[in-house]
């Protein structure tokens, strides 16, 4: 009999063990399927780039980038954002490319004279009159620039010259009309090629300005930012080369412009190409996406803004000339030896003047 009972016991305390056995695996299975798999959680993971650029936060550099921000992280839910640093906090404008091949920072909203140091195919943007306009009308030059910027054998394709360089770029999109001729003086008011010759202009730096400048007989002359208001105060220059939002935003202090589109600055979006491809695909879709979102938002405030940049400045006591045609051909005459720099020296050139011809 007690045989017996032990034999049911162990029995008994068997069935216990294959019952707990039981419950544990049912509970590490529910685990298992409540716990987020490994590709849930890379999905979920969240990715902060870091943006520098050379310029206040109330210009269209900045805001614009505020403007991107927000539309990267409304589009991948919170998962991408950026980091920006305005104002040159980081570094000089000029290093923000080695910055971003070095892996220091990811982004940059930089413009075609810096980029030109890196590539002397942004010097294309330095032309004059590579695009058509109507003074009277931003719009037409707005559209023209925009229109080649999205072309294949153009914008796109300096685009695509860049990634051979280890450079993304996101948009090319721009913050201000074309850039004039402007002085410190009434009593040097620029009508045409010969009233310009003698004085001291600053441009941007480069290889085009500075020959623009000389094809009308001036001096160029390569001032920093940061002390073009002073030099234009104590007038140490004459003039200099720039566009119409700026110096009203800037405040500078100019009293005559001459308008002629003797430059026309892009303010390229560009990211390092390595960072780009190490996040995933439908992240590098919304990058690609709100850049080019950003090429139509970033229009469409330049325009608005471009309608009274002209009326703005002749508010302020600056006189303004629009040239006759005749004056106009004699300008396009003039800074040719400009274009033909750019032809024979910058390596594909040729190529996007001849686009430039086709779409003009």
């Amino acid at each position: 009999m007690k045989k017996f009972n032990l034999v049911l016991c162990l029995l008994f305390v068997m069935f216990l063990a294959a019952c707990g056995n039981s419950a544990s695996t049912t509970q590490e299975e529910s685990k298992s399927s409540n716990s987020p798999s490994t590709s849930d959680s890379t999905v979920q993971e969240k990715y902060v780039l870091k943006l520098a650029h050379a310029y206040p936060t109330a210009s269209y550099m900045h805001t614009f980038m505020e403007w991107f921000n927000e539309e990267v992280q409304e589009r991948s839910d919170g998962r991408l954002s950026l980091d920006i640093y305005p104002s040159g906090q980081l570094m000089p404008t000029d290093q923000e490319v080695p910055a971003i091949l070095q892996g220091q920072i990811d982004m940059s909203h930089s413009l075609s004279p810096v980029l030109a140091g890196f590539d002397p195919i942004w010097n294309l943007y330095e032309l004059p009159f590579i695009f058509e306009y109507d003074p009277k009308d931003p719009t037409v030059f707005i559209e023209n620039r925009a229109e080649f910027n999205n072309s294949e054998y153009g914008g796109r394709k300096i685009a695509q010259l860049m990634e051979e360089k280890g450079l993304k770029v996101l948009s090319l999109g721009f913050v201000d009309m074309f850039g004039s001729l402007y002085t410190t003086d009434k009593n040097n008011l620029v009508t045409d090629p010969e009233s310009a010759k003698g004085l001291k202009i600053r441009t941007a730096g480069g290889i085009i300005g500075p020959e623009t400048v000389k094809s009308f007989g001036a001096s160029g002359m390569t001032i920093p930012a940061a002390e073009l208001v002073t030099a234009l105060q104590q007038r140490v220059v004459d003039g200099l080369l720039t566009t119409p939002i700026y110096t009203n935003d800037a405040k500078l202090p100019v009293e005559t412009l001459t308008v002629i589109p003797l430059f026309n600055t892009v303010t390229p979006l560009i990211m390092s190409l390595e960072k780009f491809e190490s996040l995933p695909e439908d992240l590098q879709e919304i990058l690609v996406q709100t850049g080019k979102d950003l090429e139509e938002y970033g229009k469409e405030q330049v325009i608005e803004k471009a309608k009274t940049a002209y009326t703005t400045l002749a508010d302020e006591g600056v006189e303004i000339y629009y040239p006759t045609e005749e004056e106009i051909n004699a300008w396009k005459e003039a800074t040719k030896p400009a274009r033909e720099v750019f032809e024979n020296q910058v390596d594909g050139g040729k190529e996007l003047l001849e686009e430039l011809s086709k779409l003009n």
